[in-house]
């Protein structure tokens, strides 16, 4: 079988094409950077980010009894979020970064998770992550951050709403603490 070079370039061509948009629709699509970064935030400049901000510690208040009903469907509420997000102290970064004890925490401090410069820009001192900061961001992610590489709400299948937001809240604090 004789194949002209100009077919073999052809079909290298295609082949490179399509392997591209493999590696790059991830991001595209996602959000999800290739990359991982050694950047830890110092326990210094997380002090410097919370001066002027709330310091309630959101872990010791006491959260209303709920029934194994209810609280699956605080699990069931945060599903979408387990793609992205682990909340396991120690727990790896996936697209998200890990949620552990994330409330009283400034803004993009997590270590070893490459924020989108949107973050970063969102951050100042005296803004921490609050149950009712996560509920405005969760309900707008976009309008809140714009630029942020966050893929929420999913685009099928999910329908959002207020009491959904309060379930993923709830969960975050009864599972992160």
């Amino acid at each position: 079988m004789n194949v002209s070079i100009g077919t073999r370039i052809f079909h290298v061509a295609i082949l490179g094409a399509f392997l591209a948009l493999a590696l790059y629709f991830p991001y595209l699509w996602f959000g999800v950077t290739p990359f991982h970064t050694d950047v830890v935030v110092s326990a210094a400049e997380i002090e410097r980010l919370k001066v002027g901000a709330d310091t309630t510690d959101y872990y010791a208040e006491e959260l209303p009894a709920r029934s194994e009903e209810e609280l699956t469907s605080q699990a069931e509420a945060f599903q979408w979020c387990r793609f992205c997000h682990t909340l396991e102290a120690d727990g790896d970064h996936r697209v998200g970064p890990n949620l552990n004890r994330i409330f009283g925490q400034p803004i993009a401090v997590v270590s070893n998770f490459p924020y989108s410069d949107a973050f970063m820009e969102f951050q100042q001192p005296g803004v921490v992550w609050t149950p009712e900061l996560m509920k405005e961001f969760i309900a707008a992610p976009h309008e809140m951050v714009p630029g942020n590489r966050m893929r929420y709400p999913p685009m099928i299948g999910y329908e959002m709403s207020e009491e959904k937001d309060n379930m993923i809240v709830e969960h975050l604090l009864r599972k992160t603490n």
